[in-house]
């Protein structure tokens, strides 16, 4: 009787043996199964951050090809408006490029059309009138050298009316970009005085700095004398 005991007691000790072993097994597959889909996830994620950095990387690189295009693409039109009209032609394309960026479709929210976001009511109204000529609608100032026309004459009529300033430059931006009774408040009481401290609006301040910076830069960057 004993000796059945001890073979019963044997047999469950090794069917808890199987059993704990089978569990263990169980347990490590498991284990494996779920590294393995961790594993996939994380391949399949970093293989989506790869995609999205690279469709990143790949439209910034042509937003910036497409500027660059842009920043050249009106060259040959700047220079030939600006000396026909008076205008300094890198002073001319830091207007432009501030502006619109070299953008010729562009539009504002007062109404400003185009590269040089001439106002229909204003100068292109001016332009017309001077010269006889008739602009058909407002989408034709976004051709580009309608509009470097139009905007080029009107900064250049500006520029002579402030030409006695040692700071024209700064009178004819401010009336370009505050209109004529503004420059008017802020023209120096000495035809040698500076403008930019008499500037009460800060937008038009900046705006002129930003377009004098610019301008020193295509001076000394953009070789436009060779342009004809």
């Amino acid at each position: 009787m004993p000796a059945k005991r001890q073979q019963q007691t044997m047999k469950r000790k090794t069917a808890g043996k199987k059993s704990s072993q089978k569990t263990n097994q169980q347990k490590s597959t498991l284990l494996i199964s779920v590294h393995r889909t961790q594993a996939v996830f994380l391949l399949l994620l970093f293989a989506m951050i790869g995609i999205l950095m690279g469709i990143g990387v790949w439209k910034a690189g042509s937003a910036i090809s497409n500027y660059i295009d842009r920043a050249s693409r009106y060259d040959k039109m700047i220079v030939a408006a600006g000396r026909r009209n008076g205008v300094y032609p890198p002073l001319l394309k830091a207007v432009i490029w501030k502006e619109s960026r070299f953008d010729a479709t562009a539009r504002g929210s007062k109404g400003e059309i185009g590269l040089m976001q001439v106002m229909p009511s204003t100068a292109v109204k001016d332009w017309e009138n001077t010269f006889q000529r008739h602009v058909p609608s407002d989408g034709a100032l976004m051709d580009p050298a309608l509009n470097i026309e139009i905007g080029s004459w009107f900064l250049g009529r500006a520029l002579d009316r402030w030409k006695d300033y040692n700071d024209a430059e700064s009178l004819a931006l401010c009336e370009y970009n505050a209109g004529i009774q503004r420059a008017e408040s802020w023209k120096p009481l000495l035809h040698d005085g500076k403008v930019m401290p008499n500037i009460d609006i800060d937008s038009t301040r900046k705006y002129v700095r930003d377009i004098l910076e610019r301008r020193e830069q295509y001076e000394h960057e953009w070789n436009w004398e060779k342009l004809k």
